[in-house]
């Protein structure tokens, strides 16, 4: 008899092996907070981009960073719904939006709305700032979450 077994997403994580802290802001003003979430086995790829034009060239940079959800990793919540988990309610879990910051290895905890103001790329080498996102299914599931900028 032929048995088959239910398997992830025919994916290669392989390449998901750094580790990353995620930095997702909640509140503004006076209800400030800075969530730093350290994930180990993901993916971020920085590049120099040059664009040459008439008026001569200009370097920019951008980055991919691929973050996979579930199978012994944090699972991807929705923004919304991770605001409004309780805090001892987000272990195992992880978030991203537009505005989020990404630093490779393990990143300092942010304390206050001075503290993430400064904590810029211009400052601190490899910082990323998140513009884009692409939330990835597989079979109904979230299988892993792309950021970009």
């Amino acid at each position: 008899m032929l048995r088959v077994a239910k398997v992830g997403p025919p994916l290669d994580y392989s390449l998901c092996n750094q580790t990353v802290t995620i930095y997702h802001q909640l509140g503004a003003g006076e209800k400030f907070a800075c969530t730093r979430t350290v994930f180990r086995g993901a993916f971020l790829d920085q590049k120099k981009v040059r664009t040459v034009d008439k008026t001569g060239s200009k370097d920019g940079y951008s980055f991919l960073a691929v973050f996979p959800s579930g199978r012994g990793r944090p699972e991807w919540v929705a923004p919304a719904a991770y605001a409004e988990l309780p805090e001892q309610k987000r272990d195992g879990t992880f978030t991203l939006s537009p505005g989020d910051k990404l630093l490779p290895g393990i990143g300092p905890e942010i304390a206050d709305r001075k503290a993430w103001s400064s904590f810029v790329p211009a400052t601190t080498p490899g910082l990323v700032v998140v513009s884009d996102i692409d939330v990835k299914l597989w079979d109904g599931a979230v299988c892993h979450v792309e950021a970009g900028g």
